[in-house]
């Protein structure tokens, strides 16, 4: 028996008086010591819950217009606080929350679009013939100089600006249209110069000469032509 009580694992102190009766310093400890494990899983459970229910919240959201912008930075693009975004945002009249513009800055493309070395370049491309395919890209603000890149007479990239403007739209900008022509001299409009517009005149954008098309498989062609309205106050 003696060999036994020297062996027994020892209580508190605290057990050997009623629970009710301790202090609550004494409590605290009485029910730490006891439930520890319980109480810290129950805090990863928590924080895991938590974790789960932001990040659906981050993600619940539904993209009204999808851009992507080519060799072009702006102040607050990693936040999307950019200009543009804001800008269209509030001129669309949605939330930013539950319906947000998205504009992707991550794109930098080889200005001759000729060397196999340039994997970024290469991986800008692959993507936004990828996004255009899956009907998940709206419109692309990029160089003048490259606007006609992914156009082609068999298969148009861009979206025929007579088709989407009305005649009075396509009058008042008529000087800041970008046609691409054909192998036949047929000249489509497929873009606009946005350089001087708010787009580039009210921020610090820092392409020299940015255009604006809207691409043919756009699933949202509503806003993504509007993006053309509310850069020139139309």
């Amino acid at each position: 028996m003696a060999a036994d009580s020297k062996t027994k694992h020892k209580m508190p102190k605290e057990q050997m008086t009623p629970f009710k009766d301790l202090t609550l310093r004494q409590k605290i400890g009485h029910i730490f010591y006891y439930y520890k494990y319980y109480m810290l899983a129950a805090v990863i459970a928590a924080a895991t819950a938590a974790s789960l229910v932001y990040s659906y919240q981050q993600n619940n959201y539904d993209t009204v217009c999808s851009i992507a912008v080519i060799n072009g930075k702006m102040s607050g693009q990693s936040e999307n606080k950019d200009a543009i975004t804001t800008g269209f945002t509030e001129y669309l009249g949605i939330n930013g929350k539950s319906e947000r513009v998205e504009c992707d800055y991550h794109y930098t493309l080889n200005t001759q679009f000729s060397s196999p070395l340039d994997e970024e370049g290469n991986a800008s491309i692959a993507k936004i013939y990828t996004l255009a395919s899956t009907h998940s890209l709206d419109g692309i603000i990029m160089p003048r100089e490259n606007i006609t890149f992914f156009s082609t007479d068999i298969e148009p990239f861009f979206t025929d600006l007579r088709t989407i403007l009305s005649e009075d739209e396509l009058s008042a900008i008529e000087e800041h249209i970008v046609c691409y022509t054909m192998t036949d001299g047929t000249q489509i409009p497929i873009a606009v110069d946005l350089s001087g517009t708010k787009i580039k005149t009210q921020t610090d954008f820092t392409m020299q000469v940015p255009c604006y098309g809207v691409v043919v498989t756009a699933p949202n062609p509503d806003e993504a032509a509007a993006f053309i309205r509310y850069a020139f106050g139309l």
